[in-house]
């Protein structure tokens, strides 16, 4: 039947008649009650919550759902959505929310931004290129009701990327940063359960982020010639890759003693029981800052690279930056040996002050005095 139906029905008004059906959808489930819950949705991963909506959901006692699918949503998916947005009190996400653009929720509605990453580093939303027009980036952030931000000096930053008033962008912290408080050495441990060979080695984690261009992510080769630096490596050294997860593509094609990429392992853990953490622009730093790991920002395309920051580059990184790959080792080595600590506590004081372990309860407490 369905591909009959494609034979006989042109693109064009198979269109038309999804578009007019999703708007028939949208009327009939505005009429249903709101049910008094906290709708967690995310675009993130398939079926789960990742460790920031995560530690919300685990922490609130009331009723509650998750939607979480990755884009592109298929038909079922978005009849699903539409559902479980246009009838739940207050809605949780973590990252873009399409379908705010494309229907007004109820004024008793609630949505909270708990943005995935920390502070403000590099620019995004409507600081930054997108595929999506100005007018669809502001309509996708437009009916938050708060945006929780990781420090005071970030408010303003938040609320020029999202294009909603600074008053909503609340400094309560991020939410998944208070297991860095309590449970960080429970953290490093599984590191080295899972991996007893990495004992007493000096453990430096490479965690590259995607890059794009014109908005468009592009495959990135951090230029290291991974044959030269596994011969450099110390006996008593390794190197662990954690790619960011929008890169589904391999840095290294060959097999090392010393080099790893353990992209699949948790980020957190593998920080904690990190030496020196590499990273180019990626959110990794502040994770380091509140565990006291020492950084070094490796950035060969940091010249021309997309995308703005909102901090004076590379004046106010927590850590030395290289550009040529031959100086990586010895610059890593460096900074094990002399980790630039003033430099880390003023970072951590200007972005991260509302970090503190105690992130989740105000995250909850906002989302039950709403649901009361």
């Amino acid at each position: 039947m369905k591909n009959f139906l494609k034979k006989i029905i042109s693109p064009k008004n198979r269109q038309r008649i999804i578009i007019v059906f999703f708007k028939i959808w949208y009327m009939l489930c505005k009429m249903l009650p709101l049910k008094n819950r906290a709708l967690f949705f995310t675009v993130r991963a398939n079926g789960k919550l990742l460790d920031n909506a995560n530690a919300v959901y685990k922490a609130l006692d009331c009723p509650k759902a998750v939607f979480a699918v990755r884009v592109p949503h298929g038909i079922k998916d978005s009849i699903k959505a539409y559902y479980m947005l246009l009838t739940s009190r207050v809605i949780v996400t973590d990252d873009y929310m399409r379908y705010s653009r494309e229907f007004k929720f109820r004024k008793e509605q609630k949505i909270f931004q708990i943005w995935h990453a920390c502070g403000a580093f590099k620019m995004f939303g409507l600081d930054a290129p997108s595929m999506l027009t100005k007018e669809q980036e502001r309509a996708t952030h437009a009916q938050y009701s708060a945006v929780a931000v990781t420090g005071e000096d970030c408010r303003k930053f938040y609320a020029g990327a999202f294009g909603v008033s600074e008053d909503i962008c609340l400094p309560v912290g991020l939410p998944r940063t208070d297991r860095l408080f309590t449970n960080a050495e429970k953290m490093r441990s599984s590191v080295f359960e899972r991996h007893p060979e990495f004992r007493g080695k000096k453990i430096y984690l490479y965690c590259p982020t995607f890059r794009e261009q014109d908005g468009v992510r592009v495959e990135y080769d951090p230029k290291i010639d991974w044959n030269m630096l596994s011969d450099s490596l110390n006996d008593d050294e390794i190197f662990i890759i954690r790619r960011h997860p929008l890169m589904d593509y391999s840095l290294i094609n060959n097999t090392y003693n010393n080099i790893y990429d353990l992209s699949a392992e948790p980020t957190l853990e593998l920080t904690a029981a990190s030496d020196v953490i590499i990273t180019d622009y990626s959110s990794v730093i502040y994770d380091a800052c509140l565990l006291d790991v020492p950084m070094v920002f490796y950035c060969p395309d940091y010249k021309n690279y997309e995308r703005g920051f909102y901090l004076k580059f590379p004046e106010d990184l927590p850590g030395k930056l290289v550009a040529e790959s031959g100086d990586l080792l010895p610059a890593v080595r460096q900074t094990k040996e002399k980790p630039p600590v003033d430099r880390i506590n003023e970072f951590r004081n200007r972005q991260l002050n509302a970090c503190d372990g105690h992130a989740t309860e105000r995250v909850v407490k906002i989302i039950k005095d709403w649901m009361k």
